[in-house]
């Protein structure tokens, strides 16, 4: 009894901090195959020297309005998040497009988890990155973007980037909730796709197979 309650007590400290090298929303690229994004060099820092900055705020907002998949917008809003640096000026003119985007069709009847997530992601990288983020609502716990974050997940509770998402952006802050979404997001991906490669990679969760993830989580795979 003792020796299960001591294996028990390490899975949970092992759970409540992974192997952390830098920023999680930041230094790990989300696997998007050849997908359209912001261009990009051949390594996780590496910015295209040709790519006009200047642009940045623009190219994104189109990017993340035209493209399905919740892992490419993640991988669009970490390029965009580099190439503003810590210029918290853009960074707000940045989160307040994509606020009000999401506004907008809420107000229309079109409510789009997409665009709320967008919105609580982009406010949450850039947020990590060293920006100020100002004039978005807030919630009561957790770090910025939080609260849209979470009423995207309200909206489509299925979607394993999301929750994926939603682990990185929460694990600095809220440690028991990271854990219950990367949980989730390992319940729902699919083996082989560009999301599960995502998660083996990032050595925020310790660049494990995700067979070795599941385990570490507690999910057991379909008989």
């Amino acid at each position: 009894m003792k020796r299960h309650a001591l294996a028990l007590m390490a899975s949970m400290m092992m759970l409540a901090s992974p192997a952390m090298a830098g920023p999680p929303l930041l230094c790990f690229p989300y696997e998007i195959g050849s997908a359209k994004s912001l261009p990009w060099g051949k390594d996780a820092f590496k910015k295209s020297e040709s790519y006009d900055a200047s642009k940045v705020i623009e190219d994104t907002v189109a990017l993340l309005k035209a493209e399905k998949s919740t892992l490419v917008r993640m991988e669009t809003i970490r390029r965009a998040a580099l190439y503003i640096e810590k210029d918290s000026g853009r960074a707000h003119v940045l989160v307040t497009k994509l606020h009000e985007a999401a506004k907008e069709l809420e107000e229309a009847g079109k409510a789009s988890a997409a665009a709320w997530f967008d919105c609580g992601f982009a406010a949450a990288t850039l947020s990590q990155n060293g920006c100020h983020v100002k004039g978005l609502p807030m919630s009561e716990k957790g770090p910025a973007g939080t609260a849209q974050i979470k009423k995207a997940l309200g909206m489509t509770p299925h979607d394993a980037a999301m929750h994926f998402g939603a682990a990185l952006v929460l694990m600095d802050g809220d440690r028991d909730a990271s854990n219950k979404h990367m949980k989730r997001a390992l319940e729902l991906v699919e083996a082989g796709s560009d999301l599960a490669k995502s998660m083996e990679t990032n050595h925020a969760l310790g660049a494990l197979p995700l067979k070795e993830l599941k385990k570490r989580y507690a999910v057991n795979d379909p008989a």
